[in-house]
């Protein structure tokens, strides 16, 4: 018998045949590499939120903050429903806050340089180094157990065509140029559960996180956030309750609900 030919198509040089992209991944792959990455990065990032929640400390308000964003409030109230009054009651509400000599936005208001207050106060420091070892210290060891145990693995291959300009998204840890964008790499797959968690975390704990890697790299780059200036909101308040033009809504109700 006569064998069967087979045509060969010359591939150029410096060009990679097609064929040589398509992968059998093992099935053992998704066993004990795909399937362990998620699953201890869910009890990892679950342990974090409850480790999170025992450490936080609910800050003490003021009483003074507290005071100010009232009455801020009352005076935004105050605008926005002054037609259901008459004009001698909103004129005395008005009067309240806008008086020259016994106004409360006209008093004088020394507003501390907060942002010192705030570096110098030892809870405070105290709070930002909880978040900094609740979320960096917990990245930074499980990055290097997937770096250590599961290194080198190609875990998953994306079903839609992508650029070559997320190769390295996509194939941290893999230097292999022949290989196509679509497959995955085990680190690139922990870089995307780590991210996708926050969904998943919250349907499971019912609640929102209180662990967030993006807030708390924030506030160790910019350090304590600044309280309000309550001079310029009183000042800006006091202005716009000013422009207020008072018109009851209610006068003559009586002889409009007669004529219906």
């Amino acid at each position: 018998n006569r064998e069967p030919m087979v045509s060969h198509v010359p591939v150029p040089h410096g060009t990679i045949n097609p064929a040589m992209h398509d992968l059998a991944l093992d099935v053992a792959i998704r066993d004990w590499v795909l399937i362990p990455i998620l699953v201890v990065m869910l009890l990892f990032s679950l342990l974090r939120e409850y480790i999170s929640r025992l450490m936080r400390t609910d800050a003490k308000r003021q009483k003074r903050t507290i005071t100010e964003t009232q009455t801020l409030m009352r005076s935004g109230q105050l605008r926005g429903h002054a037609g259901w009054i008459p004009e001698a009651a909103f004129r005395r509400r008005k009067a309240y806050f806008n008086d020259e000599k016994q106004g409360v936005f006209c008093q004088e208001i020394k507003n501390p340089n907060n942002a010192l207050a705030m570096f110098s106060d030892p809870s405070m420091m105290m709070q930002q180094q909880k978040s900094m070892v609740t979320v960096i210290v917990p990245q930074m060891l499980m990055m290097g157990i997937v770096s250590f145990f599961f290194s080198g693995f190609v875990m998953v291959k994306i079903p839609f065509p992508l650029s070559d300009r997320f190769k390295a998204m996509t194939q941290r840890g893999i230097e292999l140029s022949s290989l196509d964008v679509t497959y995955v790499s085990s680190f690139s797959w922990y870089i995307l559960v780590s991210v996708g968690l926050q969904g998943v975390q919250s349907l499971i704990l019912g609640k929102h996180s209180l662990v967030n890697e993006a807030e708390a790299m924030q506030s160790q780059m910019n350090g304590p956030a600044q309280q309000m200036d309550t001079p310029k909101m009183y000042a800006a308040e006091k202005e716009n309750l000013d422009m207020v033009d008072h018109v009851f809504h209610l006068a003559d109700v009586e002889s409009r609900i007669l004529q219906l």
